[in-house]
């Protein structure tokens, strides 16, 4: 299918167009035979003759490289090879083209090559440049000249894997060693240090601590000193060695046109990435010894001396070796290799990725850990971090049978085959086996099968035969049925949840690198069951892991939280507020102190029997949002308690500002509108009224006023404060005269300020005055004439209704709340008798507060100020079920009959 049998037209004009006048026609016809002949070998395909194309475009004496290929035959195997099986190589020798007459000597493509080699020769290279730039370029071009060597002795000369895996590992190590001593030089010029009697260790972990690195892969590093102390009394050595790390990740990272040397990771470091960059020798050999996790013995078989003091490595090495094989273990490290495997298996749930599947290398690597670590401390022969060197010295050791030792060994060479072709196809970190497809093909072929149904079905056979062994080592480790559940969830946006729920696991999105060290990880696996079920049963698993993320995104210490999520109650109380509190995440996820409230537990505190006035407004919304979530505190009660704290609040802030002026017992601050009538809710603003007597003695008191206004404001910040009910509303002055406002209800105040002033309370200063203010209120208003109230009433209610668009507005909605407000304040207006109003009083008082349990609740849940009943199908089910109904239909029905009861009673009043 995608094989070529012949060389292309268009392949061919391009090879005579660069060979014109340079190669006779006879030589140029043969050469294209023999490439021809050659190609027919490989499963050569379009993409091949385009990479073979560009390597002869770029030989600078095109009739030379003729003849030579011509005269050698084994440069045009070379040519083929190369560019059929690794775009990687073909991109080097189009940079380099110079490279490709170097390595077509077999005397150096057979050289036997070692760490001294690569050690060696590489000082040498880096030795005439004098700044580090050059030198770090000059060992980019050391590296990129070593892998096309590599690269060959492994697609065409067919070395063992475990050579060409040490090979790799061999040019990791001199070049991380080399330029870590670059760097560290580097900051000791940048400080003026000449030199420094404090010794460094840097050593290796995973692929590279056990000599079996792939093309393509990290490396993980760590490192430590054997001391802090201070250097010529500036500085630190810890900081020159976190200098020193920071330099050499960013240099060794750095992508540039001569590509990059390695991606560099430090977070299996003690305590993972939220510690320093290094620690001391005792330190870290304390933390193995006191805290060291299960993972972390089976990390540290891997560990290898990388550069540095090696005295102090092999101190350190000796002192850890007791904890990676102790003669007993507490728990067995099969149950820890378990977890380990079933985490996997939930992150990596794809049948083509040969690392992690089921009977993949993993589960090889897993086994060979397993028994090392069981018997390791009896029997230091068979302590290695090389799993073919492992598998070996279990064999000789029989503790893994002959049948066993070869089928470790035939999938592992396998496996690390295939991974190596197609990582150094594309120099991409990938562990991912085609199912079809162009690449999938030329990998059967390049591995000697007759075609990819033969290499497929090896795979499988493979696979099955190393599970089998794993089962029978480690025990089977299948996904629990809850968590295979998560597949299950009915998400609206399974590809974000999906993304969301990898983050939570390692700290990482879809695309993105893992952040989470494995101590957090583990913290939360111990919590992945409960959150998987408390999804399934969850109306919006979509918002519930969208605020969970959103939470510890902004966690510094994610495995704080994990831990604390161990306590079941608490864990399900957070996971409601993430699903039914959208208040209470957005007030706390970016706030520090109050997610510290909330982890220390403080936030559950009743408000009922706490001080009020010590909290802030943010914490008190906080606060009752959570505790109203959790069923701490009612819906009924919230008014009331807000109401008292806001009272509280100003008192303190006005008797601070007030203390010393003339007019302190001389006045008072009354309280309007739904604060007025404790009627508030979390979306409410604060109307004041500011009374004075005798204003004409007090010439400073506007200003003083409008600074206790300023103060209040500043003091409950995001709360609406607003004085527009005084006479002539916001144009006129802050503070009036108590004459001044009888003489304004006398002759003045229209029907609807008489009304705004029904709900007027008193909250600070001289509550006598107060009294004479309210009364007098009231006696205008009773005195109004009944016609007038019910048609200016009318009027204005008219006016307050909603725009019709369908929806139910729970406070403008005719037969809402501004309805039974109407009625409240027509009764308080006109004081008529209780008798001759035909009201059902209780029923009246249950609707009113059944709308309020709505408005409130419609708050936390969505965190709106809107008083629109959600039309959105979820919104609306979430919110029926918050107010205590089994579903929206039954909570409809209730909230239309409560609204043409009010509708009736409205219309009974002013009718």
């Amino acid at each position: 299918m995608f094989r070529q049998k012949f060389l292309s037209k268009d392949f061919i004009t391009k090879i005579i167009e660069k060979a014109a006048g340079k190669v006779p026609q006879i030589i140029l016809e043969d050469f294209l035979s023999c490439i021809e002949k050659e190609t027919a070998l490989h499963y050569f395909t379009k993409s091949s003759e385009s990479n073979l194309l560009r390597i002869i475009q770029n030989q600078f004496d095109i009739a030379f490289f003729i003849n030579e290929c011509l005269k050698y035959p084994h440069q045009i195997e070379i040519l083929i090879t190369l560019s059929n099986n690794s775009n990687y190589l073909t991109d080097i020798l189009v940079r380099n083209p110079e490279y490709f007459h170097w390595i077509i000597n077999p005397s150096v493509l057979e050289q036997k090559i070692n760490g001294k080699y690569f050690k060696e020769n590489l000082e040498k290279t880096v030795a005439p440049f004098k700044s580090i730039e050059s030198k770090v370029n000059a060992i980019r071009n050391f590296k990129r000249k070593e892998i096309l060597r590599i690269g060959l002795k492994d697609i065409y000369l067919k070395e063992e894997l475990k050579n060409i895996t040490l090979y790799l590992s061999f040019l990791a190590n001199s070049i991380s060693a080399i330029l870590f001593e670059l760097c560290y030089k580097e900051i000791l010029n940048k400080h003026n240090i000449e030199k420094t009697t404090r010794k460094y260790v840097l050593f290796s972990l995973g692929k590279l601590g056990g000599s079996e690195l792939n093309y393509s892969s990290d490396i993980d590093l760590v490192a430590f000193y054997d001391k802090n102390s201070l250097i010529n009394k500036k500085i630190y050595y810890n900081q020159i060695l976190s200098e020193t790390i920071l330099l050499f990740i960013e240099t060794a990272s750095k992508k540039t046109g001569a590509g990059f040397l390695y991606r560099v990771d430090f977070r299996l470091r003690p305590d993972g990435r939220n510690a320093p960059l290094c620690g001391s020798h005792i330190d870290y050999i304390r933390y193995y010894e006191t805290r060291g996790e299960d993972w972390e013995r089976q990390m540290l078989i891997k560990a290898n001396y990388l550069c540095g003091s090696e005295s102090l490595y092999n101190k350190f090495s000796d002192s850890v070796s007791r904890f990676i094989y102790p003669a007993t273990f507490s728990v067995s490290p099969i149950e820890q290799i378990k977890k380990l495997k079933v985490s996997i298996e939930q992150r990596n749930k794809s049948d083509e990725n040969i690392k992690f599947v089921s009977g993949g290398i993993r589960d090889i690597e897993f086994s060979l850990q397993a028994l090392q670590l069981l018997n390791g401390g009896k029997d230091s022969s068979i302590r290695t971090g090389n799993s073919l060197d492992a598998i070996e010295k279990l064999s000789k050791k029989n503790v893994l049978s002959n049948h066993e030792t070869k089928i470790f060994n035939d999938a592992y060479n396998f496996y690390r085959k295939a991974e190596h072709f197609l990582q150094l196809m594309n120099d991409q970190q990938t562990h991912t086996i085609p199912a079809d497809g162009e690449m999938a093909e030329k990998l059967a072929h390049f591995l000697n099968f007759k075609d990819l149904k033969s290499f497929k079905e090896q795979l499988r056979l493979s696979k099955d035969k190393v599970q089998s062994i794993y089962n029978s080592i480690v025990g089977n480790s299948n996904l629990s049925e809850n968590k295979n559940d998560f597949e299950k969830i009915t998400f609206i946006d399974y590809k974000r949840a999906k993304s969301n729920f990898e983050f939570l696991r390692t700290g990482k999105s879809l695309f993105d690198k893992k952040q989470f060290d494995n101590r957090t990880s583990t913290s939360f696996e111990k919590i992945e069951d409960k959150l998987i079920t408390f999804l399934i049963s969850s109306i919006d698993p979509d918002i519930v892991l969208e605020n969970f993320t959103r939470v510890i995104r902004n966690a510094h210490f994610p495995k704080i939280w994990f831990e604390e999520f161990s306590d079941y109650k608490f864990f399900q109380l957070f996971l409601s507020l993430c699903e039914r509190s959208q208040k209470s995440i957005d007030l706390f996820a970016e706030d520090k102190v109050l997610r510290d409230k909330f982890l220390s537990r403080e936030s559950l505190i009743p408000l009922i029997g706490i001080n009020p006035p010590n909290l802030s407004l943010k914490d008190f919304h906080f606060r009752a949002s959570i505790q109203l979530t959790a069923g701490i505190i009612k819906s009924e009660s919230f008014a009331g308690l807000y109401t008292e704290y806001l009272n509280q609040r100003i008192s303190s802030i006005a008797k601070d500002l007030v203390n010393d002026k003339k007019w302190r017992n001389n006045f008072f601050i009354a309280a309007m509108g739904s604060y007025g009538s404790s009627e508030l809710s979390f979306a409410s603003d604060i109307d004041l009224v500011f009374v004075v007597q005798e204003i004409q003695k007090y010439s400073s008191i506007q200003n003083d006023i409008q600074r206790l206004l300023f103060n209040l404001k500043e003091n409950l910040p995001g709360l609406e404060i607003d004085c527009r009910l005084r006479p002539e509303g916001k144009s006129s002055q802050l503070v009036w005269d108590i004459e001044d406002y009888k003489k304004y209800f006398t002759n003045r105040a229209r029907i609807w300020e008489l009304q705004a002033f029904t709900k007027c309370r008193f909250v600070f200063g001289n509550d006598t005055l107060f009294n004479d203010f309210y009364n007098h209120h009231q006696k205008i208003s009773k005195g109004k004439d009944l016609k007038l109230v019910k048609s200016e009433m009318m009027e204005m209610r008219k006016k307050l209704l909603p725009v019709n668009d369908g929806s139910v507005n729970i406070k403008k909605s005719s037969g809402c709340l501004y309805d039974i407000d109407f009625i409240k304040s027509f009764i308080h207006l006109t004081k008529p008798e209780k008798d001759s109003l035909k009201l059902n009083f209780e029923q009246l008082v249950n609707n009113f507060n059944f709308l309020k349990q709505i408005e409130l609740l419609n708050q936390n849940i969505f965190n709106t100020r809107l008083s629109k009943i959600p039309t959105d199908e979820l919104k609306l089910k979430k919110l029926s079920i918050e107010c205590g109904f089994e579903n929206s239909k039954y909570f409809m029905k209730k909230l239309i009959e409560v609204i043409q009861q009010n509708r009736n009673y409205y219309q009974e009043i002013f009718n």
